[in-house]
Order: structure tokens, then sequence, then C-alpha cells
């Protein structure tokens, strides 16, 4: 693909040209409940960017009108606040309550195979200036408001759009490696290159590229475990498939996570090492959806409780863990430092286990053994 060429082409254009604009629904009296099969999502549902529920929360069931049907909720749905003088912004996720958006805040709902504005608007700069111009939007207004043509017409920082989606997470969490590179040269380049464009659109447009080349270096990362994958489990790198589901027995299994918990306790104890879970034995890449959580925050709030409950002393310092894409599949992704001091796995009140690693897998030591590797490791 031709390089891009920024400092002609970039510009800024009206919201309303990237994406739908949507207004809220506004119910009947009689059509708000008190339970029912939609939370009613207002700004007040906004607080410091999560989905709050309030005490004074509505609900609704299903209206048999186009204008209800448009202001259900989607997946990535943008939800902009539009009363009052206090702009709020959240981004609708899959594990958020089934909630029709009502008339105090605008959706703006992207195209399905674009998500150039939703990936925009998930960076810190790309939301700040975007409730600036919101809230600027509403000066002048006897009772500060923020219409729907008012929404659609804030000024976007638009690349060429023959780029938009390639820029999307989405596009680079499914490219190889070498796509990326490229990417990534080009944008640099471009980087170093920029001139002649408005001031506005240089400095987002500039901070848009680093976001995006940060993703970018963050993806050629990841699949670079796709690599040593292929190569197998080593002293430093193990496999596991799952933290709570036994594949063979196919039900909810408790030794899965004791595994997961033993395997970091032995890379502490030794050199440190890399664990991978949603990758099988024969390196296959699974992914973790087989775990059924929610959504990958609850898979990590999971890994999180265990490490700290069942680990002795806390290995917080040593221990780091977060969601990477490999060949388009969420795999969990944990890197183990040395520690400094001897870490124990207690899976219950009565026991407490001690883990080294011995070429690919966990070794137990026993209460000699374990004495004696303590003070040649620890404390020599």
């Amino acid at each position: 693909m031709a390089g891009m060429n920024i400092s002609r082409e970039a510009r800024v254009v009206p919201l309303g040209e990237l994406a739908a604009v949507v207004a809220g629904y506004s119910p009947r009296p009689d059509e708000r409940k008190r339970s029912g099969k939609y939370l009613l999502f207002g700004g007040r549902n906004i607080k410091d960017g999560r989905l709050v529920r309030t005490a004074k929360d509505s609900y609704i069931d299903d209206v048999p009108k186009n204008s209800f049907q448009r202001a259900v909720a989607q997946v990535g749905d943008v939800i902009v606040s539009t009363l009052f003088d206090t702009r709020k912004l959240y981004i609708y996720r899959s594990d958020d309550p089934p909630a029709v958006v009502n008339s105090s805040c605008a959706i703006v709902r992207a195209p399905e195979k674009n998500d150039y504005i939703i990936s925009y608007l998930r960076t810190l700069e790309g939301k700040k200036q975007f409730l600036s111009d919101a809230t600027r939007a509403t000066r002048g207004n006897f009772i500060p408001h923020l219409s729907i043509a008012s929404v659609a017409g804030i000024q976007i920082p638009l690349l060429p759009l023959s780029e938009l989606q390639r820029l999307g997470d989405q596009h680079i969490q499914l490219s190889p490696t070498a796509d990326l590179i490229h990417l990534r040269g080009e944008l640099k380049g471009q980087l170093s290159a920029l001139s002649g464009a408005d001031e506005k659109v240089l400095r987002d447009v500039v901070i848009y590229f680093e976001n995006r080349i940060q993703k970018i270096e963050a993806q050629i990362a990841d699949n670079d475990l796709g690599r040593k994958i292929a190569h197998g489990e080593t002293s430093k790198l193990e496999f596991k498939s799952s933290i709570r589901w036994n594949l063979k027995a196919n039900r909810d299994d408790p030794e899965m996570g004791l595994a997961i918990l033993k395997t970091i306790a032995a890379f502490c104890n030794t050199e440190g090492g890399e664990l991978l879970i949603g990758v099988s034995d024969d390196r296959k890449i699974l992914g973790i959806e087989h775990d059924h959580f929610e959504n990958s925050d609850k898979f990590l709030l999971h890994l999180r409780n265990l490490i700290t409950g069942k680990l002795i002393p806390s290995v917080i310092q040593y221990v780091t863990y977060e969601i990477i894409h490999i060949d388009a599949k969420e795999i969990c992704y944990v890197v183990c430092k040395p520690s400094k001091e001897d870490i124990w796995v207690k899976p219950d009140s009565t026991r407490e286990l001690f883990y080294v690693r011995s070429g690919p897998s966990s070794a137990q030591l026993q209460p000699r053994e374990a004495t004696r590797y303590i003070r040649d490791h620890f404390n020599a």
C-alpha cells in the first residue's frame, strides 16, 4: 500500500461524517419501572468513565417504536451526556447491563467495520479534546444543552480515508507482524515529515499517531510471543490451557488454578519466566473464553484473587499480568520476576508447598530439600 501523505491530506471533519449520532429515547411515565429488561441509562450513570447504578435508576421493557430500538445500547456505542454544563462520555461494553439510552444523552455509533472513531475517543487526548469541544458547543444557551446536531458537528481529526480502518484497534490486533512493522515505519516517517497542516490538525494527528505506534508496538510484542509458542515450553516459558475449566473433564476444577499458582511460585523461586494462560501443552492457541468469565476484566480479577490469596508472602512486586491478542484470541500473559524471598503456595489452611523450575516444568521440593534450597538460593 502506498505511504500516507498526511501533510497534504490531514484535515478535520464533522463527527457526523464518521459515525451515526442517535438521540436517546424519551419514555412516557408509565413506561418507567423499578425493574425491567433494560436499565434506562442517563448522565448520572456515568462516573469517572465507568457505568454506575444509582438509587434513582429506572428500568424499561421493550417498546415497539423505532426511536426505542435505535436507543438500545450496542457494544462500542459512545454515550455522551447532553444536559447541563458538564459533559461526560462512556463507551458501552459487552459486560454492561442491557440498557436503553435516555434523552439526556446522545449515542455516537461507529460503522461496523471501521472503529477509527472509537479508537480515537479511547485515547486520553482524543477524549479530552472531544469533551472540550462538546462543552464549548453549549455556551450561550440559557439552559446548557448539547443538541444532536451539535454533537454531529464536533470536528474530529481525520486521516486519509484509506487509512482509517488500518489504524483501528481491531485491525491492528489481527495483522501479522510484517504488516505491523511496515505500518509502524510509515507512521514514524510521517511524524518526522508533518508540515503545512492546520495547527489543531497537526497536534491531534501527532497525538493519535503516537498512540497508534504504541498500540502497534505492543501488538508486535504479542505476535513475537506467538513465535515463542511455536517452539514450545522451556525453563522460562510455560503454557496453561485454562485457569478454572478442566477441558478433559468438562467442568470447573480448582486444580487448574492451583497448577497456575505452582508455576508462578516456581518461576519466582528460580530465575523468573513467562506463563501463557489459554495455550495448550501441544502449543494450540485456545484463548481464555472457555473459562466462561463474563469478560477479560473478570478473568484478571479471578487471577488476582488467586495470587493474593494463595501465594505467601505477597508476589505483587514480582508478578504482572495482562490480556494480549495472539491469532485474534485473548491470552493471559503473566510475567514473573525472580523473587528476593522464598515464595510458597498455600492451597488450604493446612499445607504450604514449595516449587522451583526443573527444565520445562515445576517441581515440588520436600521440606528438607526446600530448606536447603532456600538457604543456598536466598541467603547466599
